[in-house]
């Protein structure tokens, strides 16, 4: 059996702490105290097992997009989130965005108060021979420990910056309107070169396909799947990859049609 079937958790809700665990994933939630700036660094760790995968913010057709919700935070500003670069993978004839090995989130703030506390209502999707959603309420209070800088500093490090060389200005569609175009830096012939496409609810791009034989290179992004009420594509999140470089570029507008 494919591994795209969602399994309902009927479980007791649980009191909120930093650590949950559920079969497949264990999830950590860790805040360090604010800087003389107010920015408060923190991060969720999202533990696989073995066999285990997760998804990114754009999972493909059959994934599961990560939900996190920091409303009930107290002293602090709407933090932002910022995941590492995915990979993709086969979940039976379909291919999926995410992950496949334990990752931590990189997660940014601003405390609007002495003492901030994280609060995280979060639903991700976690799979094996069956996906189960995983719902958790996470707690974290401003941390000093070793250990709890040392995650937050794996997660900064792995979150792909949003500006450099790798950034893409805009995207068009093809002729035929099944797949968008972006202009794309050269590369060598050996390098490796993958692109990522969030979209919004309902859309999904596969690999990307590179043109070289005009006078700049192109990048072609098949549609996979796309809402059944179609409204006009505005702008895309793009996540370019080339060797070991990344650069996400943010709303990215689509010329129309």
């Amino acid at each position: 059996m494919a591994a795209t079937v969602l399994v309902a958790l009927s479980s007791p809700a649980i009191a909120a702490s930093d650590t949950y665990r559920q079969e497949g994933v264990t999830l950590r939630l860790v805040a360090l105290s604010p800087d003389a700036e107010g920015r408060v660094q923190a991060a969720l760790a999202v533990d696989l097992d073995p066999g285990w995968k997760t998804y990114w913010i754009a999972p493909g057709p059959v994934g599961l997009a990560p939900a996190l919700n920091f409303s009930a935070s107290v002293g602090l500003d709407d933090p932002a989130v910022s995941l590492p670069v995915p990979i993709r993978f086969a979940e039976g004839d379909a291919q999926s965005v995410g992950y496949d090995e334990p990752v931590a989130f990189a997660i940014d703030a601003h405390a609007t108060s002495p003492s901030p506390v994280l609060r995280l209502s979060a639903l991700l999707g976690v799979c094996r021979e069956l996906c189960v959603p995983v719902q958790a309420s996470l707690e974290a209070a401003p941390s000093k420990s070793l250990s709890d800088r040392a995650l937050v500093a794996r997660a900064q490090s792995s979150a792909p910056p949003v500006a450099g060389s790798l950034a893409v200005a805009s995207a068009r569609w093809n002729a035929k309107g099944d797949a968008l175009l972006i202009d794309a830096p050269s590369v060598r012939e050996e390098t490796s070169l993958e692109a990522f496409v969030s979209a919004g609810d309902g859309w999904s791009f596969g690999p990307p396909l590179l043109d070289e034989k005009g006078s700049k290179p192109v990048l072609s992004l098949p549609v996979l799947s796309r809402p059944s009420t179609v409204a006009e594509l505005r702008s895309i999140d793009i996540l370019l990859t080339i060797g070991e470089s990344a650069q996400l570029s943010r709303a990215v507008p689509v010329a129309s049609r």
